[in-house]
């Protein structure tokens, strides 16, 4: 099988593009150094600690490709306030920040995401320590991922397939479908085999399983990002007869022909929350990039222009794009009037894994 973080960079790296991705790594980066958070004036929603590990990976990539030691220094920001952050149990909460200008939560729900210990950022932590002492040969932050990994063990059920959440059903409603970010468990502990690979060659497939069947349990009105980060990793796990046939049938009817599509914005998809519904009054950055990825990575694997060829997908990228004003990339645009709006991490950091072809 392919595995796109060992792609040829020239295979897998949107050339024309590659500047906005350095605009928006740069942003991040600059923002990380400070204190290992980002802190945006304006961003559409709070910031929360699984954006911590996205980011670094993809500053990791960045750096991987550059060579510029800029983007370990601020993973390395984000490690050191991650050390600081960690509960004793070796999990972390989700922590989310101040509410942002769309997407709101209580002073009840803030404060409940800072003390319960939460799955996605415990597990997608994991690849981010591996990553950067892959990448630079500090294993500084490696005592912190051994707790946690001890920590996630724990919680490990193979009836359920996957790594038991604690209930807390505030936490739970604030996703669109909590089981979806189990996918972040492959993920994380994909990454951290070659520290602990006895344990996790036993459960791995297990839940490279679990994963699968909740991508085939997605219908219409799945949120495009989950569904589009779900085909990235089935694609390099999969066989060829599942790809042509599961991957590019749902890719057609979910994402080329998706409910989210605003017609008034052209390449422009809503999303979909846990407290909210659909919503397609804003195009949002996130669900551009969920649907941009799944197609994109689809072509890298198949070796095919598949989808990239469509005017469909020229339009996506066209409006991806368009979102970046030079200085970082806007997060979403309100269907009425067109104005663009926020500059969270997702904002960033999402567009990079679509152009360098790697999350």
């Amino acid at each position: 099988m392919n595995t796109f973080g060992y792609l040829d960079v020239n295979d897998r790296i949107d050339k024309e593009n590659f500047h906005f991705a350095l605009i928006a790594a740069k942003q991040l980066a600059n923002k990380f150094l400070i204190n290992g958070r980002y802190v945006a004036e304006e961003s559409w929603g709070p910031e929360g600690n699984l954006y911590l590990a996205e980011s670094a990976w993809a500053l990791l990539d960045m750096f991987r490709i550059t060579q510029e030691k800029l983007y370990l220094s601020a993973v390395a920001a984000i490690l050191n306030e991650l050390k600081r952050i960690q509960k004793p149990s070796g999990g972390w909460a989700l922590e989310l920040g101040r509410s942002g200008l769309a997407f709101t939560v209580t002073d009840e729900q803030r404060r409940i995401t800072s003390e319960v210990e939460d799955l996605p950022p415990t597990v997608a932590t994991l690849r981010t320590i591996s990553e950067y002492y892959e990448l630079c040969g500090d294993d500084s932050f490696m005592p912190m991922g051994k707790k946690a990994f001890e920590y996630l063990m724990d919680h490990w059920d193979n009836n359920y397939g996957s790594f038991l959440e604690k209930e807390n059903s505030p936490l739970r409603k604030l996703r669109s479908n909590p089981r979806a970010y189990h996918l972040f468990s492959f993920l994380g502990i994909k990454y951290w085999e070659k520290h602990e690979p006895k344990k996790i060659k036993i459960i791995l497939p297990t839940i490279l399983n679990f994963i699968k069947d909740t991508f085939e349990s997605f219908d219409s009105e799945t949120m495009p990002l989950i569904y589009g980060l779900h085909v990235a990793v089935l694609l390099e796990h999969m066989d060829m007869n599942y790809i042509e046939n599961s991957i590019y049938t749902r890719l057609r009817k979910h994402l080329m022909e998706s409910k989210f599509a605003i017609g008034e914005i052209s390449g422009g998809y809503g999303h979909r929350d846990g407290l909210r519904g659909i919503v397609k009054d804003e195009a949002h950055i996130r669900s551009a990039c969920g649907v941009a990825i799944a197609l994109k990575f689809y072509d890298l694997y198949t070796k095919t222009d598949t989808f990239r060829s469509t005017k469909e997908y020229r339009e996506l990228a066209q409006w991806i794009i368009g979102m970046c004003n030079g200085k970082y990339f806007n997060e979403f645009q309100m269907t009425s009037t067109l104005q663009k709006l926020g500059y969270g991490s997702p904002g960033q950091y999402l567009p990079i894994w679509w152009i360098l072809g790697r999350m």
